[in-house]
C-alpha cells in the first residue's frame, strides 16, 4: 500500500496529524513510525479520548487502510512572553 506523504512528512518533522478514521474517530497525532501498512502514533487529542486513558508509551497502531483523510497541522506559535519583549526592547 502506497504511504501517504502526510505520513512521511509529520513522521520526518515531528508535526501533529489530523487522521479522520474510517470508524468515524478524528485524531491528533504524533507519528512516531510507519510502515506500507500501518501507522504507530501518539494520541494528542481525539474525538473519542476514552479509547486513550491509559497511556502506551510505545504508542498506539492504526492499519493506512483505516484512514479515509489526513492533514498535516502546524505547530502553534508561542507568542512573546513579557520577559522576551523586554530583552527585544
Amino acid at each position: 500500500m502506497h504511504v501517504p506523504r502526510e505520513v512521511v512528512c509529520a513522521c520526518e518533522t515531528g508535526q501533529p496529524l489530523r487522521v479522520h478514521t474510517s470508524k468515524g474517530e478524528v485524531l491528533v497525532v504524533r507519528v512516531l513510525s510507519f510502515d506500507e501498512s500501518e501507522l504507530v502514533y501518539i494520541v494528542l487529542s481525539s474525538s473519542r479520548p476514552e479509547r486513550y486513558a491509559v497511556c502506551d508509551s510505545t504508542g498506539f497502531v492504526l492499519p493506512l487502510s483505516e484512514i479515509e483523510k489526513l492533514r498535516l497541522l502546524e505547530e502553534p506559535r508561542r507568542s512573546p512572553s513579557k520577559r522576551d519583549a523586554r530583552r527585544l526592547g
